[in-house]
Formats: structure tokens, C-alpha cells, sequence
């Protein structure tokens, strides 16, 4: 599993640390946190792959791989509810 970009969404991350993505058909800006930054991060690190990036994670805040996976899943279901991602 691979997840990426819906077409015409771009993602950055900004100064203070946060994900942006935006939509520039409807001009509509998603911000997100720093965790979610570094899930992003991680996740094209990985190659998309959220299994990988959420293990990457895991590993650097020492935290449990099960939680952090979990975590990392919540957050992609909210991306792709409000179509801003897709799983390939």
C-alpha cells in the first residue's frame, strides 16, 4: 500500500514546523500540526508507505509501534475522508 497525493493537492511544510496542504482547485488550505509534519515527512521518506514510515517513527520517540501505527492510521483516514490523499 502506497499512499499519495490526490491531484491538485500540494503539500508543505512551513517555517513554524506545520503541514500545509492545499487544494488549488478550491483554493482551501488544510494545516495541520507538527506531528503530522513529521508523519508526513517519514511517509515520503518511506515511499508512501505508512507501515515504514509509521516503524521510522516509532523508533526515533521511542514509542510503541503498535500506538504509533494506529495513530498514523487515524490520520491517513482523516486525509483520505476529505480527499486529500489516495491509496494506491
Amino acid at each position: 500500500m502506497r499512499v499519495r497525493l490526490e491531484q491538485g493537492i500540494v503539500a508543505r511544510v512551513t517555517r513554524s514546523g506545520q503541514l500545509e496542504l492545499t487544494c488549488q482547485q478550491a483554493g482551501v488550505r488544510y494545516r495541520f500540526g507538527a506531528t503530522a509534519a513529521a508523519m508526513w515527512i517519514a511517509l515520503q521518506q518511506q515511499g508512501g508507505s505508512p507501515e515504514r514510515a509509521a516503524g521510522v517513527l516509532a523508533r526515533q520517540w521511542a514509542a510503541d509501534p503498535v500506538i504509533t501505527r494506529r495513530d498514523f492510521d487515524v490520520w491517513l483516514e482523516d486525509l483520505l475522508r476529505a480527499g486529500l490523499v489516495r491509496v494506491e
